[in-house]
């Protein structure tokens, strides 16, 4: 009997001290970014799987109870490259061998989970093969509990739409017209 307990406090402590995990949802295309891609029409873009500085992170701490995690534990940089080779494709703007290869590095991507003000964080440095470069810093703020696991699912629920706005932010920026303008090649002429 005494075996039994022990065994079921140990496998209770287990489970407590591993947390559990809040997955975000799969990504779910932007009507407005399509729509606002669809602007570009005629340009046609590739998109190098995106870096990080946290290189392969799947999953974030969240207060201790546990992690919030991409769908599918694919890295974060990988699930946003992904969101947005997906919208680029609905609007017609990607091609995968465009000679406009556009890179994405990120130096930050975190949430806070704080009581009542949650927020996710970005900052990336968008690249192209034309030389140009652009770089953002995108929040996206909402409302969280002061219950853990409710606010770390909040904070999991949100990510999709933070992703949302990162790649609103990146292609109304002013810069990103000539980040994905063609390659200028200079005539040389014999005289």
């Amino acid at each position: 009997m005494h075996k039994t307990i022990k065994i079921m406090i140990i496998g209770i402590t287990a489970i407590y001290i591993s947390g559990c995990s809040f997955h975000a949802s799969k990504y779910g295309a932007s009507f407005e970014n399509i729509e606002t891609l669809k602007n570009y029409k005629g340009v046609q873009v590739a998109v190098k799987p995106f870096t990080s500085v946290k290189p392969g992170q799947s999953g974030i701490s969240c207060r201790g109870a546990g992690s919030v995690e991409t769908p599918n534990k694919e890295s974060f940089e990988s699930y946003i490259h992904s969101a947005f080779v997906s919208e680029l494709k609905v609007a017609g703007v990607y091609e995968e061998q465009s000679e406009i290869i556009l890179n994405g590095h990120f130096t930050e991507i975190d949430f806070n989970s704080n009581i009542g003000n949650g927020k996710w964080m970005f900052e990336l440095t968008a690249s192209s093969s034309n030389d140009n470069a652009v770089k953002i810093s995108t929040r996206h703020e909402f409302s969280t509990n002061w219950v853990a696991d409710k606010a770390c699912q909040q904070v999991a629920q949100e990510f999709s739409p933070a992703v949302q706005l990162l790649i609103r932010d990146l292609i109304t920026h002013p810069k990103f017209k000539e980040l994905i303008a063609p390659v200028k090649t200079e005539l040389v002429t014999k005289i």
